[in-house]
C-alpha cells in the first residue's frame, strides 16, 4: 500500500472524542511505513488487519465519505483533520503506554501515542471500533495517566491497573492498587516471579512511580 509523506492535523482535534470503524483503524495504520508503525500494529494487535487488503480499502472509501480523506490531483489519497492526527499517532510515535483498567471481573484498555505534535489516548468499543481523543495539552502524559488510573479507582473502588511503558527499544511495567487512602505500586520481575512494592504513597508519589517508568525522573 502506498504511505503518504505527509498529513495535516489539528493540534487539539477540534473535538473530544471520535471513534473509526474497524475498517478505517486499519487504513489508519497503514498510512505510514517503519518501525513506529510498526509498534503501533503490535500495541494494537492489528497484525491481521492491516494486511487486509479489502478491509483498509472499506476503511479508506468510508473516511472520503466522512470528509477525513481526499484524492489529489495526481489520484493520490491523504487524510485531514482528525484522521491525519490520529495516522500521524500510530505512524510516528515515540512512546506508547498501555493502560490495563482492571476489575474483579472486568477489564478496560486505554491506548496513549505520543508523536511529535500530537498526544492522543483511543480505547477501544464494540466491533472492532475505536473512540480518540486528544489529551489535554495542559498536563503532562504522565499527569495524564494519573487521571485515568484516579478515575478508574474512584469508580470501581476495588479496581486496579497495569500500565506498560514503551518505546522503540524498551519497556517497563508498573502495577498500581489502591490501598484505604494510599496508592501501592509494584514493579514486576517476571524472571523471579516476584513484585517489588512501594505502598503509602500519595498522588505526588503515584506521579513520580509513573514519570520514573516513563524514563522521565
Amino acid at each position: 500500500m502506498t504511505t503518504q509523506d505527509e498529513t495535516r492535523q489539528d493540534p487539539r482535534l477540534g473535538i473530544d472524542v471520535i471513534g473509526f470503524g474497524v475498517g478505517e483503524f486499519a487504513y489508519l495504520l497503514n498510512v505510514f511505513d517503519g518501525s513506529a508503525r510498526d509498534r503501533s500494529v503490535a500495541v494494537f494487535h492489528a497484525e491481521e488487519m492491516v494486511d487486509h487488503v479489502t478491509l483498509s480499502t472499506a476503511g479508506a472509501s468510508s473516511l472520503m465519505a466522512r470528509d477525513m480523506a481526499t484524492v489529489d490531483a495526481e489520484g493520490r489519497l491523504g487524510v485531514t483533520g482528525v484522521a491525519a492526527a490520529v495516522a500521524t499517532a500510530l505512524g510516528r510515535a515515540t512512546r506508547w503506554t498501555e493502560i490495563s483498567l482492571l476489575t474483579a471481573d472486568s477489564m478496560d484498555n486505554v491506548a496513549l501515542l505520543e508523536a511529535p505534535g500530537v498526544a492522543l489516548m483511543l480505547q477501544p468499543r464494540l466491533l472492532g471500533t475505536w473512540f480518540a481523543f486528544a489529551q489535554d495539552p495542559s498536563i503532562s502524559s504522565s499527569e495524564a495517566t494519573l487521571r485515568v488510573v484516579r478515575q478508574h479507582v474512584e469508580e470501581n473502588p476495588e479496581g486496579s491497573a497495569y500500565l506498560v511503558f514503551k518505546t522503540l527499544d524498551s519497556e517497563k511495567n508498573l502495577l498500581v492498587r489502591r490501598d484505604g487512602d494510599s496508592w501501592v505500586t509494584g514493579i514486576p520481575d517476571f524472571d523471579a516471579d516476584e513484585v517489588a512494592e512501594s505502598p503509602g504513597l500519595d498522588d505526588a508519589g503515584l506521579l513520580r512511580a509513573i514519570e520514573e517508568s516513563r524514563g522521565e525522573a
